[in-house]
């Protein structure tokens, strides 16, 4: 099995400012989005699954619209494998009705003039968040003990509290040592990949011009988002080599003391 731990928003700083070793692995590093005139969620994750730049595509359906995008699994690097799992990811089986309504309340918070009704709204917002955050962990920890040679888990929790919370130090602690914790429960070969990163706007976060990267066994320098579908094969056929590796015999065993 090979794992994509798909997490939007992660930002290489406050990974390193927070210490968050099972999210480093081995080998961490920026990804490369510079090909991307906005960074948008479903235009990068679209181009992560797709090998190929989708920013035209996507972007051409308008914003209400791209929302709704579902990429046929013939058309991404899903179909090679036999029994793929793959949670929540946008453009593929994001669940819509849930993130539109987050995306509802993140316009009514702007929108809204009155201080005591922005923070109502916040609040509503952020347990909603959490709520889903709960749901996809769960999905995500089912799915690595299933019979799957792939499995991809995508957290929007980083992204979606960010946006709102990004001056809000413990709380986004917080939420970087959950994923981190997450990252620690899993045994198999596995890429950690944000689409891009976050950064300060005021107490609000923005989309940052790279992503984040880390693997266990690859240093994979400044990778563009569109090298992953490689990358990810490359892993698992490594996987599959060492796994095929015949246990030696005794007469071929040498001992030292």
């Amino acid at each position: 099995m090979i794992v994509v731990f798909a997490i939007d928003a992660l930002e290489y700083d406050l990974v390193e400012k927070f210490q968050c070793r099972h999210l480093m692995q081995k080998f961490y590093g920026k990804t490369d989005i510079t090909e991307f005139s906005e960074p948008r969620t479903m235009v990068l994750w679209s181009s992560f699954m797709t090998g190929k730049n989708m920013e035209i595509e996507i972007l051409a359906m308008g914003d209400k619209v791209m929302w709704n995008t579902r990429i046929e699994t013939g058309r991404t690097f899903f179909s090679e494998y036999k029994n793929p799992a793959i949670i929540d990811l946008p453009g593929y089986n994001y669940d819509l009705r849930h993130h539109e309504a987050e995306r509802t309340l993140l316009r009514k918070f702007f929108d809204e003039k009155g201080n005591p009704e922005k923070e109502a709204i916040r609040e509503s917002y952020n347990r909603l968040v959490f709520e889903h955050h709960q749901k996809i962990k769960k999905e995500f920890s089912s799915a690595l003990t299933g019979p799957h040679d792939l499995v991809l888990g995508y957290f929007s929790i980083a992204d979606m509290i960010g946006h709102l919370n990004f001056g809000n130090t413990f709380m986004m602690k917080m939420i970087y040592r959950d994923l981190n914790e997450i990252a620690g429960t899993i045994d198999q070969p596995m890429i950690v990949l944000s689409d891009h990163g976050m950064k300060p706007v005021g107490i609000f976060g923005d989309h940052s011009e790279y992503g984040f990267w880390s693997s266990g066994s690859i240093d994979l320098g400044l990778p563009k988002i569109t090298d992953f579908p490689k990358i990810v094969a490359d892993l698992s056929r490594e996987h599959s080599i060492h796994d095929e590796q015949p246990f030696p015999s005794e007469k071929h065993m040498k001992f030292t003391e």
